[in-house]
C-alpha cells in the first residue's frame, strides 16, 4: 500500500492498537483490516481497505499527538492547541486544504533522517491562522534544537514567474512544478505563524529556507510570519505576486530576505536581525541569473523595513567557516527592479551593492529605486563592474542618509525606533500599504508590534 498520511508511530510494526492510537469519534471500522481514513488518513499497512466516517464526526480532524507524513489528498485539520509530529516530506495535493488552528505546535520527527517539510502544491491550500498570543509554531522535535533540524514551509502557486516556459521545478518538493498565468492565485492564509530551526539540506547543494514562496499569487494572505534561526534564507520569493505584511527574521545564516524569478509583490513592516551567528545579506535581490532581461521582471514595492546586521559571515567553502567583515545590507543584481523606501540598515560591514549591467540600467532609468533610507555602515555604496558616472541612489533627490555610527541614535532595543525626517508616504506606492510615514519597521517602543503576544522571537 502507498501510505498517504501516517497518523501514528508504532513500536511494533505488525500490530495496530486501534483503540489506543485513535481517539477520533464516530468511525465505522471494518474489523477484518488494519484501517485507514479514505483518501485522507491512510495507515502503513498491507491492506487497501478503508475506514469511512459516518458523516457526523471528525472526518479529517487529526487527534493530538498524531504524526503527519506523505501526501495529503483531502482536507485535514490540525486542531486548536494540539501538538503534532511532522515526519519527512509532507505534500498537500491539488484540491486539498490543510487547516491549522491557533496554538498548534508542529514538531519535526527527531528520529527521521529525511528532512521534514510541509509543501503546498499548486491548486492546494493552507489555512494556518494563529493569533498574537496563540501562534502556530513549527519547530524542532529534538531536545537540544539547532538550525537544520528540519526543512521549512514551501508554498507553490500558479502566478507568473520569468523562467523560460513559465514553470519551474520546486527546489524541494517531489516532482512539483510551480508558475502559471494567474497573478491573483490563492494558496490560502498564513497569519501568526512561526518556524524555528529550519534549513536542513535536501542534498549537498540545496538547503531549505524558513518560508519559501514559489509562484505564489496575490490572492494568498500572508501577515505576521516569523523565522527564528534558520540555516539558509529566512524568507525567499521565487517569482509570483504574493504580498507580505509584518515579517520577522532572526538569525538567518544566509540572507534574511531573498527574491528572484520575477517576484513583484509588496512588503511592509519587515524586521531582520542577523544575531550573533554567521550570516550573509539582509536583502539578496535578483531578477533571473540565466537571463537578466527575463520578464516579468522582479519588481517589488517595499517600505518600512529595519535590517540589523552582524559583522560575521559564512564563507563559501561549504564548511560553515566564520569569516569576519563580509555581511552586506543589500545586494541588488541580475536585473532586478523595484521601489524600496523607508529602510533603516545598520550593523553590517557594507551597505548597498549594485551589480550587473541591466541592474545599473534599471537604477539609471528609475525602475530600480532606493530612497528615503538610512544606511549606517563603514562602507556604504558599491557598484560592482560599473563604468558609468550616474549614481542616483547617492543623489540628494533620493534622500538617502549615510553614517559611520554604530547605529542611528533613534534606534533602541536593537530594532525599535524610527525617523520621520525625509520619510516617504508608503501609500503613494500603492493603496495596499498602511500609512507609516517614517523610516524603519517599528515606530516606537509603545507601538512594538513584534513583541505583542508570543508570535515572534527576536533573541
Amino acid at each position: 500500500m502507498n501510505t498517504k498520511l501516517m497518523i501514528a508511530s508504532l513500536q511494533n510494526k505488525n500490530e495496530y492498537l486501534i483503540n489506543k492510537l485513535f481517539q477520533m469519534k464516530n468511525l465505522k471500522i471494518n474489523k477484518t483490516i488494519a484501517f485507514a481514513l479514505t483518501g485522507v488518513l491512510l495507515f502503513a499497512s498491507c491492506s487497501d481497505d478503508p475506514v469511512t466516517p459516518d458523516g457526523n464526526g471528525d472526518q479529517g480532524v487529526l487527534p493530538n499527538g498524531a504524526t503527519v507524513t506523505g501526501e495529503i489528498t483531502q482536507d485535514i485539520t490540525l486542531s486548536k492547541g494540539n501538538t503534532y509530529i511532522l515526519k519527512a516530506g509532507v505534500q498537500v495535493k491539488a484540491g486539498a486544504t490543510i487547516t491549522i488552528e491557533e496554538g498548534v505546535i508542529v514538531k519535526s520527527d527527531p528520529n527521521e533522517p529525511t528532512a521534514a517539510y510541509l509543501l503546498i502544491e499548486p491548486g492546494a491550500k493552507i489555512n494556518a491562522v494563529g493569533t498574537e498570543s496563540a501562534p502556530i509554531v513549527f519547530t524542532s522535535g529534538k531536545e537540544a534544537p539547532k538550525t537544520q533540524d528540519w526543512g521549512g514551509i514551501i508554498i507553490c502557486g500558479k502566478a507568473p514567474i520569468n523562467v523560460e516556459g513559465g514553470s519551474a521545478a520546486s527546489e524541494m518538493g517531489n516532482l512539483v512544478s510551480y508558475g502559471g498565468n494567474d497573478p491573483n492565485d490563492n494558496s490560502g492564509v498564513l497569519k501568526y505563524v512561526r518556524v524555528e530551526y529550519t534549513g536542513k539540506k535536501s542534498n549537498a547543494s540545496k538547503e531549505h529556507n524558513g518560508f519559501t514562496f514559489e509562484g505564489v499569487g496575490a490572492g494568498t494572505l500572508v501577515e505576521h510570519i516569523s523565522v527564528y534561526k534558520g540555516a539558509d534564507d529566512g524568507i525567499e520569493f521565487f517569482g509570483g505576486n504574493v504580498n507580505v505584511k509584518y515579517a520577522v527574521v532572526y538569525g538567518a545564516e544566509d540572507d534574511s530576505f531573498d527574491w528572484t524569478y520575477g517576484w513583484s509583490g509588496k512588503g511592509q513592516f519587515w524586521v531582520a536581525i542577523q544575531g550573533d551567528d554567521f550570516a550573509d545579506r539582509g536583502f539578496e535581490a535578483d531578477n533571473n541569473g540565466s537571463n537578466n532581461l527575463a520578464t516579468p521582471y522582479s519588481n517589488p514595492m517595499l517600505s518600512n523595513i529595519t535590517l540589523v546586521g552582524s559583522t560575521k559571515a559564512q564563507t563559501d567553502d561549504g564548511e560553515g567557516t566564520i569569516e569576519a567583515g563580509k555581511t552586506r545590507a543589500m545586494k541588488l543584481r541580475e536585473g532586478t527592479k523595484g521601489k524600496i523606501q523607508n529602510v533603516v540598515a545598520y550593523g553590517f560591514h557594507s551597505g548597498i551593492e549594485v551589480e550587473m549591467e541591466q541592474t545599473f540600467a534599471n537604477m539609471l532609468d528609475g525602475s530600480l529605486l532606493l530612497s528615503n533610507t538610512d544606511i549606517y555602515t563603514p562602507k556604504t555604496w558599491s557598484y560592482k563592474g560599473y563604468t558609468g558616472s550616474g549614481k542616483p541612489f547617492e543623489a540628494p533627490a533620493a534622500k538617502n542618509t549615510t553614517g559611520a555610527e554604530i547605529k542611528p541614535s533613534y534606534i533602541t532595543e536593537v530594532y525599535v525606533g524610527s525617523s520621520s525626517t525625509d520619510a516617504a508616504d508608503p501609500k503613494t506606492l500603492d493603496g495596499w500599504f498602511d500609512e507609516a510615514s517614517y523610516r524603519g519597521a517599528v515606530e516606537s517602543s509603545s507601538n512594538n508590534w513584534v513583541t505583542k503576544g508570543s508570535w515572534a522571537k527576536v533573541n
